[in-house]
C-alpha cells in the first residue's frame, strides 16, 4: 500500500482477476459505478485522490496486489492475487468515544481500537451517537482494514492490540 496510484487497466484487470463488476467494486469502494466506467474507460482523468485510495483500498482487500512498473526490466505495471493474511470481523462496537474490532493476522489475534480523533478527521467534527460513528467506519472499512494491514506488517510480532493513527493511512485518505 506504499502509493495510491493505479491506472485504469491495473483497476479493470484487477477487477477481473477476482470476478467483481463495476457495480460491485464501486459499492465495496463506496464509489459511484460511473467512476469506475469513467476510470476505466478513460472517460475522463483520475478520480479524485480520496476516491482513488477507496478504489485501491477496497481491491486490495479482496486479494488483488498491484505491482507497480519496472522500467529497467521493461515491465509494465500489473496486478496479481496475494495471500491474505488479514481476517476481520466487521463487528464494531463502541469503546468510550472510540471503536475497536477483532481481527487475526497470521493466524494471532489482536484488537484494533480506531481512536475518535480519525474519526472525527473523517466526517470534520464530531458525531454525537457510537452509532453515527459506526457507520462512518463501516462506509469507509476497506481504507481501515488497510491500515491495520499496514500496521501489523510493521511490527516484528503481532500485538495483543493495537491503536490505529493517522500514519497508518496513505496521505489523502481523508
Amino acid at each position: 500500500m506504499a502509493t495510491t496510484s493505479i491506472t485504469p487497466k491495473q483497476c479493470a484487470a484487477a477487477r477481473a482477476l477476482i470476478g467483481w463488476s463495476q457495480d460491485k467494486l464501486a459499492e465495496a469502494a463506496q464509489v459511484a459505478r460511473a467512476t469506475i466506467a469513467n476510470f476505466e474507460n478513460h472517460a475522463r482523468l483520475d478520480p479524485s485522490q480520496k476516491n482513488l485510495i477507496s478504489i485501491k483500498a477496497s481491491l486490495e482487500q479482496a486479494g488483488v496486489q498491484f505491482i507497480p512498473e519496472d522500467v529497467s526490466a521493461g515491465l509494465g505495471p500489473g496486478v496479481r492475487l496475494r495471500q491474505l493474511q488479514l481476517e476481520y470481523s466487521n463487528q464494531l462496537r463502541p469503546d468510550g468515544w472510540h471503536l475497536i474490532f477483532p481481527v487475526r493476522f497470521k493466524g494471532q489475534d489482536c484488537l484494533v481500537t480506531i481512536t475518535r480523533e480519525i474519526i472525527d478527521d473523517i466526517v470534520r467534527g464530531n458525531l454525537a451517537t457510537p452509532a453515527d460513528r459506526v457507520k462512518v467506519v463501516e462506509r469507509r472499512l476497506p481504507e481501515f482494514l488497510g491500515a491495520v494491514e499496514k500496521h501489523l506488517n510493521e511490527t516484528a510480532q503481532v500485538p495483543r492490540e493495537i491503536t490505529l493513527t493517522m500514519s497508518d493511512f496513505p496521505p489523502g485518505t481523508f
